[in-house]
Formats: structure tokens, sequence, C-alpha cells
């Protein structure tokens, strides 16, 4: 029997790593971007909730909007899209299996602030988090286009934008009755992964790892909250 594994997490996060690592030691991803392992159907699925929910309201300089500060409840008709992509890709006849693995997984950052339509249809859900204070000056190299004159405000925005996806993340371990393991950015890679491809049974024959990747210690954070809960519950250390 098939089984899925959903990856959440904001983007800049660690979630390409993993998702490629999965990938690279055969966990099917159907037709993705390349590098970023982001799945075309879903984001698409994605795309079009967002457009609609931003109908007449502002979507420039974030990479998904301003999203509200509570969580996001996702009406039918798009309930049925994501149940329908889960239910084809978990198809015997699907294009994608072989004999090889029966994991499949499914990655795109915009599901984490929409997880009310998707974590339900899979099996594991492994959710990634990162540094804030690396997250942020990440997307700041790529976001100068639109703060050329104020890059405090681009700051202060995406700070922003770093705690509302956490906050979905950590909203999805605190309730989800799910098998859940939560990722570390920060913390020791290689350890978090030989535990994360143990506990699911997946042999760990790739692996590709600079130990000597340098993370920043200091946490320059409105709100340190959320990011201590998720160090609190993470538990592949």
């Amino acid at each position: 029997m098939n089984k899925s594994i959903l990856i959440l997490g904001s983007g800049r996060s660690g979630t390409s790593f993993l998702s490629n690592l999965l990938h690279a030691n055969g966990v099917k991803s159907g037709e993705c971007t390349s590098g970023t392992m982001e799945n075309l159907k879903v984001r698409q699925i994605n795309e079009s909730y967002l457009s609609k929910y931003f109908q007449g309201k502002t979507r420039s300089k974030t990479p998904y909007g301003i999203l509200p500060d509570e969580e996001i409840v996702v009406g039918t008709e798009f309930q049925e899209h994501s149940k329908n992509f889960v239910s084809e890709m978990n198809g015997s006849q699907s294009q994608w299996w072989d004999n090889s693995t029966s994991w499949w997984m499914m990655k795109d950052p915009r599901t984490t602030p929409l997880h009310d339509m998707w974590v339900k249809h899979f099996d594991v859900v492994i959710g990634v988090f990162r540094n804030p204070t690396e997250v942020v000056n990440s997307y700041m190299k790529l976001l100068d286009v639109y703060f050329p004159d104020d890059k405090q405000e681009g700051y202060d925005i995406m700070l922003n934008y770093w705690k509302r996806f956490n906050q979905s993340l950590l909203h999805v371990f605190e309730t989800s009755d799910k098998e859940k393991y939560l990722f570390d950015f920060n913390d020791d890679v290689e350890k978090q992964t030989k535990t994360l491809f143990s506990n699911l049974e997946i042999d760990l024959t790739n692996f590709t790892y600079d130990k000597n990747k340098k993370h920043q210690n200091s946490i320059d954070v409105i709100d340190i909250e959320v990011y201590n809960k998720l160090k609190d519950i993470r538990n592949l250390i």
C-alpha cells in the first residue's frame, strides 16, 4: 500500500533540502519544480486558492500575501481538489509508481498556511523550521527589488511572514493526531535525518550535507514564543 508524506514549513527553512534528500533515496514526488521539489499540481491548487482568497487585497511584497492572524479554513471546493490529488497519487495505476518504494511525498510552502485542506489526507507529516533571522536574511536577498528604499520595512514584513507560517506549523503539531516529525534545521542535521529515515523505515543510502555550514545563534525577532515552542516539541533530537 502506498504511503504519503506531507512536508510543511516556510520557504528558506530547509524543506527543499529534506525533499531532495527523500527523493534521492527513492521517495516519489510526482511532477515537480527543479531544485525546490514543489509539486506543480499542488502549487497550482494552492495558488488558485490564494488568488481567490486575496481577491481585491494586496499580495505584493511577500511571497504568499499578507496572511490573516487566524488559521485559514478552506471551503468545500478546494477540499475536493486536495482530496482528488492525494487519491490520484495513492492510486495503484499512478504513473509515478514502480517497485522501488511505497512512499511518496508532497512539498509546497503554500501548503503550510493552507494545512486545513491537506494534512487530513496524509499518513505522515514532517515539519521543518529554522532560525527566523536566517530565513528573513535569505529572503531579503531575493526581495531587495520590493524594498529599495526601506530595508527595515522589508525586514519587519518578512519577520511577520516567518511568524505567521510557523504559527500554522505549530498549530498542526499541537492539534493533529497524525504521525508527525519536527525537524530543526539549526540542530544536528545528520542525526535528525538518520532518526527520521529509521522511523519511516526508509533506507538512507544517499546523504550529502556540509557539516561545517554555519548557522546563526542569535534570534532577532519581535516575538520568540513560536520559535521556542517549536524547539520544545521537536522529536528527532
